[in-house]
């Protein structure tokens, strides 16, 4: 476990009232990998990194009764025993009618329950279980559990400047594989090796070549005697992702290069007065979208994530009208484009109670090699 006790009170304290507001009995959610939607609130109830298909937990509204962990495997059983905060953890060759045993003996046939997100909870499942269970209902609980994971404690802040670190670190490191003749998989091995080998749990590191940005995972073609370089580095350390976005040039950059690095960090430095409580998602990404289209660029509408649990819990863009709050973490990446050219450039901040805080110290150069 990564996490302590005292944060499995704090976390489950705040789903139940949560749970009390709704009216729900309890809550069922999936988890595996927390990479678009898939098991950040099994991760924020649990502190259990899944390594495998998603597993189940019950959550139930009433403090005395423990929540139950579905696993298929004796392995997972046994990692989860040993490394989660959950005590009752039961193997299961079949999930769905697990679950139905376990609204019969928890006597909640004529339960309110709430799912973590309708549009992944399996429909065979609700199918059957309303089928068994006429009065059983099975309600959205989704959102709730997101704003509830968007709060960053004392302990998970540390998890999340960790995380920053060890990116800041593999792509330090990784700049010796930036060499001409080497592959896309020999620059991404040797960043995702220093990642693992100091405690990354999962990564997402992608490549490209040329003066269009196009990341994607490496291939076997080697990098060419000149041109651009670019790499993303994403990483889970604890549960938590991080991210740095940046470009090097093999021998001297072209102009458009250069023009389109100076645009980047000066679209960053435009928003971040803004990326703080008190402004909505969208002022931020608004002002840096203007200064792009303003200095002759047009703007590729990605600007980047907002991040937890959930490699992409939210998306920044000028139509979000989600209020900037303490806790929150954004990786901020705007992606100009000129004529046959583009960048995508950009790094994580947390969100602090008077503004931001830049957690990767990476520097804004254009680094030469």
């Amino acid at each position: 476990m990564f996490l302590s006790n005292k944060e499995k009170e704090v976390r489950y304290q705040a789903v139940r009232r949560e749970m009390a507001e709704q009216g729900l009995d309890a809550a069922i959610m999936r988890g595996s990998s927390a990479v678009r939607g898939d098991g950040a609130s099994f991760r924020f109830l649990t502190d259990f990194p899944n390594v495998n298909i998603p597993l189940v937990l019950v959550f139930f509204k009433n403090d005395g009764q423990e929540p139950i962990l579905l696993a298929e495997s004796r392995f997972q059983a046994d990692r989860a025993k040993q490394f989660s905060w959950i005590k009752d953890v039961r193997l299961s060759s079949n999930f769905l009618q697990s679950l139905l045993d376990i609204i019969r003996e928890k006597d909640l046939v004529q339960a309110r329950v709430g799912a973590d997100g309708l549009d992944r909870f399996p429909l065979l499942w609700h199918q059957q279980i309303k089928n068994a269970f006429p009065d059983f209902t099975l309600t959205d609980f989704g959102s709730e559990l997101k704003s509830l994971r968007q709060y960053r404690s004392p302990e998970a802040i540390r998890l999340v400047k960790r995380s920053a670190l060890l990116v800041d670190l593999a792509f330090q490191q990784g700049l010796k594989y930036i060499k001409p003749g080497k592959t896309e998989w020999e620059v991404i091995a040797g960043i995702d090796c220093v990642l693992k080998s100091h405690g990354v749990e999962k990564s997402f590191n992608i490549i490209s070549q040329g003066p269009k940005t196009n990341g994607y995972a490496p291939s076997g073609k080697k990098l060419a005697k000149k041109g651009m370089v670019f790499v993303e580095i994403t990483a889970c350390y604890g549960g938590y992702w991080t991210q740095l976005a940046r470009a090097v040039s093999l021998g001297k950059p072209s102009e458009d290069l250069v023009k389109l690095h100076r645009v980047s960090v000066e679209a960053i430095k435009q928003a971040l007065p803004y990326l703080r409580p008190g402004f909505k998602v969208s002022k931020p990404m608004s002002v840096m979208e203007d200064h792009v289209k303003s200095m002759g660029f047009e703007a590729t509408p990605i600007y980047g994530h907002i991040v937890g649990i959930d490699m992409v819990e939210d998306r920044p863009t000028p139509k979000n009208e989600t209020e900037i709050t303490p806790g929150m973490v954004f990786i901020v990446h705007p992606w100009p484009v000129l004529g046959r050219s583009s960048l995508l450039w950009g790094e994580t901040y947390l969100i602090t109670e008077k503004g931001n805080q830049r957690l990767n110290k990476t520097g804004d150069e254009l680094i030469v090699l």
